[in-house]
């Protein structure tokens, strides 16, 4: 007898509104009409699928999840997911510290993932020119699905994009528009696609609502991962570097179908940390949705430089029992110092992870029974560079012949009688 098939649908996170599967990244149009940017998510009922066997050859390890993601028909794959759970001895820490390394990648970002739904979902679809607003990684990623997909790519960003990614996007195929201020991509990317028929990977409405839902949902992916890397077991805390929150919200609704499964008994508390406490600020004020934080400085974490968060961050946040705080970058520097002292080099937004880590301690939240996991989104590789404006590594070769030379070195300790070793 044929198993039945599950059945899709697009549910609003905040009113539970349900239409037919909609790719749109318009939202839900009856908070709309409140003044609420509220995306519309895919939704399965249905049988409960199999757990997931390897992936077959020319599907990334992601793609083992397909009974659980967005219909997409041969996905667009270059590999992704399957990235490794490390573990980190953080001074002054308590707990078990791990960090799920999106670097590992095929692009160097957790951009991957959604890349891949998306692309694979319009490509399904038969759309033709995908395009987006985009800083750096997610520009990387979409150019490069795009490639492997056979579709045109649009990728609308400003001049502060930097050089090296610049020249990835049209390595890689994709047409390149910058415009003078950051909010004029949305406007660019919404003519695109009102008027050009270009098909939307990311926002472009303001209030900001989320990506598109079938790279959204492909999020979910990270969280069986770590559950699977763990036995079925789930952490107490993921601490997720946040921007528009898409990252976020993807990750704990995919504890929550875990759970609604049965195949893990629990659900995660999120912790949102970004550079501007938009979703903080929301959080302490009672606020019905976040609100822009004015600033007009430069910002070197670009991946989490937006000044408002969303109404999908903060309801996520809610009904995790979670929290937000925010960081500057020059705690993002000493956090990401900190990180590349026991090998782990990550983009500089990454390194919010590890300030979370640090205030969930300062909080008492944490024990020495905690797991915590923090998710390093990202590489370097769209980074303009790895310091704070300004600083230079210098090493005087004097310095460098006094420290490096052999007679520098201290002289081995002789060993004594009780030292030997039978």
């Amino acid at each position: 007898m044929t198993e039945p098939a599950p059945i899709w649908a697009s549910r609003c996170l905040r009113c539970g509104h349900t239409t037919a599967l909609d790719d749109r990244v318009t939202g839900c149009e009856r908070c709309a009409a409140e003044g609420f940017g509220v995306p519309m998510m895919p939704s399965r009922s249905g049988p409960v699928p199999a757990k997931p066997r390897p992936a077959p050859a020319g599907s990334g390890p992601m793609w083992r999840w397909s009974s659980l993601l967005v219909p997409s028909g041969q996905p667009v794959s270059l590999g992704e997911g399957g990235t490794p759970l490390v573990e980190l001895r953080l001074p002054g820490v308590p707990g078990r510290i791990l960090l799920k390394d999106e670097a590992a990648n095929p692009t160097g970002s957790f951009k991957d993932r959604l890349a891949s739904g998306a692309v694979s979902r319009a490509r399904h679809l038969e759309a033709g020119t995908v395009a987006l607003a985009s800083s750096g990684n997610a520009g990387i990623s979409a150019a490069a699905y795009a490639a492997a997909a056979g579709l045109p790519c649009v990728v609308i960003s400003t001049p502060g994009l930097p050089e090296p990614t610049g020249a990835a996007l049209r390595a890689l195929g994709a047409t390149l528009l910058l415009t003078d201020q950051s909010a004029q991509r949305w406007t660019a990317l919404r003519t695109g696609v009102e008027r050009l028929g270009w098909h939307p990977l990311t926002n472009y409405l303001d209030p900001p609502v989320a990506s598109h839902p079938a790279g959204v949902h492909a999020y979910r992916t990270i969280a069986y991962e770590i559950a699977e890397s763990l036995d079925w077991r789930v952490p107490d805390w993921v601490v997720v570097p946040v921007s528009r929150g898409d990252g976020l919200y993807g990750v704990w609704a995919g504890f929550v179908e875990l759970a609604e499964l049965g195949w893990t008994d629990a659900v995660p508390r999120m912790l949102a940390v970004e550079r501007f406490p938009s979703l903080s600020a929301a959080l302490a004020d009672g606020l019905a949705q976040p609100a822009r934080v004015d600033y007009d400085g430069q910002v070197q974490a670009r991946s989490i430089g937006d000044r408002k968060a969303t109404m999908m961050s903060l309801l996520t946040v809610q009904r995790s029992g979670g929290s937000a705080v925010s960081c500057d970058d020059a705690q993002l520097w000493a956090a990401w110092r900190q990180l590349a002292a026991t090998g782990t080099l990550v983009e500089l937004a990454s390194a919010a992870g590890l300030c979370g880590a640090v205030e969930l301690a300062a909080r008492g939240e944490l024990t020495d029974r905690s797991t915590v996991v923090l998710l390093s989104t990202a590489a370097p590789y769209a980074q303009a560079t790895l310091g704070p404006a300004g600083e230079a590594s210098r090493c005087p070769i004097r310095q460098i012949l006094t420290c490096c030379s052999p007679s520098s070195r201290p002289e081995p300790r002789r060993r004594r009688a009780r030292d030997r070793t039978v």
